[in-house]
């Protein structure tokens, strides 16, 4: 009887092991979307529960493959120039394998910390905040650069980063962007620089090969403005490259590359009596170079004040 009782019971244990091992056994549909393109290897129909799921990939310069199952991202777990390479163990479930370039996939609200990857330059000594804007569809309209050292102003632009974000598709904007440079001190590097990007007042995210733009999840939240500037500049915008000319013969003497480099204001010093030998012919008009740091345009002068190493005054005038 005891024996009996023993092999009863021997049996019920193993009763939940063998249907463990049956539902191991089992195979389940895998579907796959996406860029199905970049695969090395064809993701197999079906697969055993339990087996682990190998994806192999093509590398691709300036983009990154993301792998999503059931929406949830598997991580890479080895890659170099020619591949990468994605593992999962399989589940005990039909499953969709989704494969996508776009990093914002699966996902629509966000923290600056998940889109910039560097706010770490808030806990430094910010000594100044500058936001330039300007007119995307007004394509040879000058930029305005406001700038304020005011510790409460920098903290108003701080703010910003306590702000959540959510993923927005083709937003209706008006173009007339924003670009928010904060200006820090380091212990290795000195002063550094980080700048945000606005249009409107959605923020925008690029890289090389794409763009996303986010709305502030406090839709009443506003960007914050300079009121009272410390500095306001004007600079050149979309210019890539300009011909320096001679203003008596138009004899083209040089090329310029950096005219959207330079800040200037409105010149209020001496009258300007020199007559010029040289201008850069610009879609702006022609810009007559009277001295080192002073230009005239469509009939007014201008001072360079910063970034004067970048003009081409000094240069010509010592090669010629």
């Amino acid at each position: 009887m005891k024996k009996l009782l023993s092999y009863l019971l021997l049996i019920v244990l193993l009763l939940p092991l063998a249907g463990c091992t049956d539902n191991q056994n089992e195979k389940y549909k895998v579907v796959v979307t996406g860029e199905t393109d970049i695969l090395i290897n064809p993701i197999r129909a079906r697969y055993q529960a339990g087996s682990i799921v190998k994806i192999k990939a093509h590398g691709v310069t300036d983009v990154s493959l993301h792998v999503f199952v059931d929406g949830v991202e598997v991580p890479m777990s080895e890659g170099d120039y020619d591949y990468w390479l994605f593992e999962f163990r399989m589940p005990a479930k039909d499953i969709t394998i989704h494969l996508t370039f776009d990093e914002f996939y699966g996902k629509d609200e966000y923290t600056f910390d998940d889109l910039i990857h560097y706010t770490a330059f808030l806990n430094m000594t910010i000594n100044k905040v500058a936001v330039k804007t300007s007119d995307r569809e007004e394509r040879y309209s000058l930029a305005v650069t406001k700038y304020s050292e005011s510790q409460e102003v920098i903290s108003d632009f701080k703010e910003i980063f306590n702000q959540k974000l959510i993923k927005v598709d083709d937003p209706a904007v008006t173009n007339f962007k924003h670009e928010i440079t904060f200006y820090y001190e380091t212990e290795t590097h000195g002063q550094a620089t980080k700048t945000i990007d606005f249009i409107d007042n959605y923020y925008y995210w690029y890289d090389f090969s794409r763009s996303q733009f986010f709305r502030f999840e406090n839709e009443d939240y506003l960007l914050p403005t300079i009121e009272n500037p410390d500095l306001v500049t004007y600079s050149f915008l979309h210019e890539s490259s300009n011909e320096v000319k001679k203003c008596d013969t138009d004899e083209v003497v040089y090329r310029f590359f950096d005219i959207t480099r330079v800040e200037f204001i409105p010149y209020e010093g001496e009258n300007v009596t020199l007559e010029p030998q040289f201008y850069l012919d610009t879609r702006y008009g022609k810009i007559y170079l009277m001295n080192s740091t002073v230009f005239g345009l469509n009939g007014s002068y201008y001072e360079i004040v910063i970034n004067k190493d970048y003009w081409i005054y000094d240069y010509l005038v010592s090669k010629d």
